[in-house]
């Protein structure tokens, strides 16, 4: 009995010890991709709408016009760089800055729930005839820090 009881002394104090806190804890700003509109084929001159959705799985809810606000922000083709001006700035049909394309569309967006970010482009005359990538990801907009990087895309194409 005794060397029973020794045997399982190993796996109680394993069991025991709790989780470390970065590994417990839901962190307050972190987002999921969920989906988003189909690509589209377009015309100069005409207004597009893209529409995605991040749901957020952190613990802060993110509150329109607040220091908790999230942003879509613009990226570079690498994906990861983000907060940049646009290749495609001529494209702009209302986008929230010069270095995003939208803010979330609900007021507020609690923990569990799935935020909509919409945004409008307006090819110019001057687009080439070719796929164009517009690349985002969100940021924390009083920060510009990234939630959960993902290399979201949406492409809109110009044939001729």
């Amino acid at each position: 009995m005794r060397s029973l009881v020794l045997a399982c002394v190993p796996a109680l104090i394993l069991w025991s010890i709790p989780a470390s806190s970065a590994d417990a804890a839901t962190p307050a700003f972190d987002s999921e991709y969920f989906g988003e509109s189909a690509f589209l084929n377009v015309v100069p001159a005409q207004s597009y709408e893209f529409t995605v959705f991040f749901g957020n799985t952190g613990s802060t809810p993110w509150l329109r016009n607040t220091s908790t606000q999230v942003n879509l922000a613009i990226c570079r083709e690498d994906k990861v760089t983000c907060n940049v001006f646009s290749p495609w700035a001529s494209w702009n049909d209302g986008w929230l800055s010069s270095i995003a394309y939208a803010t979330h569309v609900q007021d507020t967006v609690a923990p569990g729930a799935v935020a909509t970010f919409k945004y409008r482009i307006r090819p110019p005359f001057t687009a080439a005839c070719q796929i164009h990538h517009f690349n985002g990801d969100l940021v924390l907009a009083a920060t510009l820090s990234p939630l959960h990087p993902q290399g979201y895309f949406q492409d809109a194409t110009i044939s001729c």
